[in-house]
């Protein structure tokens, strides 16, 4: 069973699911928890779609992507040309942009759910775990081909 877990572990997309499902509980825990709940008055809307909503998605993308760059550095793209490249500034702009497009797909989807199927708290978990499917395959791919690049 520790070979498994050992061998697994090895894989390089195993520690990014690890890093993204690290990041998506935090931003969920923001998301969910603080803002929809404790610190964000109703806000209303704007071009029809949910400001506090939109707000509050951005907020735990921040917290994510700040969480999930911190590991990829040091737990995910681990070869020596990949640690050199991801430790620069440039490295942290291409990441941020590529989960930038992430979070535009992420509301996009998420307003597209809340308008076919409605709103409310556990409505809104549902498609954000729906979501995060497409979404991390999306981060992983533009990571590691475009932001770390071997």
């Amino acid at each position: 069973m520790i070979s498994l877990i050992k061998k697994l572990w090895g894989m390089e997309i195993i520690r990014y699911l690890f890093a993204g499902g690290t990041a998506f509980v935090f931003d969920n825990i923001l998301v969910f928890n603080l803002f929809n709940m404790f610190l964000l008055p109703d806000l209303g809307e704007w071009m029809g779609m949910d400001v506090t909503n939109m707000i509050s998605v951005t907020m735990g993308f921040i917290v994510g992507l700040l969480i999930n760059n911190f590991m990829s550095m040091y737990l995910v793209f681990t070869s020596e040309e990949q640690k050199k490249n991801s430790r620069t500034a440039k490295a942290f702009w291409e990441f941020t942009v590529v989960g930038i497009i992430g979070l535009i797909l992420s509301i996009g989807l998420n307003q597209a759910c809340i308008g076919l199927f409605g709103g409310g708290d556990i409505n809104e978990l549902i498609y954000k775990i729906s979501i995060a499917i497409p979404v991390t395959g999306w981060n992983y791919v533009g990571r590691k081909f475009f932001a770390n690049r071997k």
